[in-house]
């Protein structure tokens, strides 16, 4: 019975292991064949010598302006709004009261 408990902690700790080595495997290898091939191919042939650099070359003419854009339509303007903390009446009663004048037309009060 002591047999069985001791043997499914091996097991796991086995599998854990080889996950491990095998996740550190997965992860070095690629580095290390990037790093071989960079470095065969670093290399350089001993048969030719680079050459001198070319003269540098005129600079072009600049290039004509480009035409301005249309000008864009304005947007519309915001409604009006009331003086901060002020209450705007919302009847002609309330509007009269205040001092101002009501707008039946729109339905609101214009203060002076």
């Amino acid at each position: 019975m002591n047999d069985d408990r001791n043997d499914k902690p091996l097991s796991r700790r086995r599998a854990l292991t080889r996950i491990g080595v095998l996740a550190v495997a997965a992860y070095t290898v690629p580095a290390v064949t990037t790093m071989s091939m960079a470095h065969a191919g670093s290399a350089s042939s001993n048969s030719s010598n680079a050459s001198a650099p070319s003269a540098a070359s005129e600079p072009s003419a600049p290039s004509a302006p480009s035409t301005p854009s249309a000008a864009s339509t304005p947007s519309a303007a915001s409604s009006p709004s009331g003086p901060s903390g002020v209450e705007v009446p919302n009847d002609e009663a309330g509007c009269v009261a205040a001092g101002g004048e009501w707008d039946a037309v729109n339905g609101i009060c214009i203060l002076a």
